[in-house]
């Protein structure tokens, strides 16, 4: 158990991306003096704030097929069936 004001050690996550996304993600946040790291960081206590995404969803719906395909191809299922549900709600409109 965990004591109050007790330091905890950080974890590590490991994600797979495309270079060129990486890329130009670092290109985007490097304008505002922060790394990958802290801009993923933030996102995730955005997230956890407002128990939510913390931007409005707008992708094409090619950019959505090939989401879905990747996480198919990599078989990260866990948030594959996050992306089918995404997927089903962007048909139904």
């Amino acid at each position: 158990m965990t004591k109050l004001n007790e330091p905890t050690q950080p974890e590590h996550l490991d994600l797979t991306l495309d270079p060129q996304l990486k890329r130009d993600a670092a290109a985007v946040y490097q304008q505002y003096g922060m790394s990958l790291t802290t801009a993923i960081h933030l996102f995730l206590q955005q997230s956890v704030t407002d128990h939510d995404l913390p931007f409005d969803l707008e992708l094409t719906k090619d950019q959505l097929q090939s989401e879905l395909a990747r996480e198919k191809a990599t078989g990260d299922t866990q948030s594959l069936a996050a992306v089918e549900a995404l997927w089903q709600d962007w048909k139904d409109l």
